[in-house]
């Protein structure tokens, strides 16, 4: 199963990133509390980063933690031909 979540509207990559996220921390059965342990920071601020609320997480910051929650990242560039690009973010399970 793969999850693609393409920007809607104003949201930007880590939008896209929050919900790849979010959706990592459920399928893995995690509390906000345990996967918060996991990555190095407290519960408050995942809270508020996962619910949108935040702004003080990074996009790279969250790659580094679906890392440590045991994802692989990969980054892939593809250059187009005739139309504007689009950022996608997919999770493979």
């Amino acid at each position: 199963m793969s999850l693609g979540i393409v920007p809607q509207g104003g949201q930007d990559v880590r939008g896209c990133l929050r919900a790849v996220l979010r959706r990592i921390i459920a399928d893995a059965g995690l509390s906000q509390t345990q996967a918060a342990k996991r990555c190095g920071t407290d519960q408050p601020t995942l809270s508020k980063l996962l619910s949108g609320r935040s702004d003080s997480v990074s996009a790279d910051q969250m790659l580094r933690w679906m890392v440590v929650l045991g994802c692989q990242i990969e980054i892939n560039v593809h250059p187009r031909q005739q139309s504007p690009g689009n950022i996608k973010a997919t999770l493979h399970e």
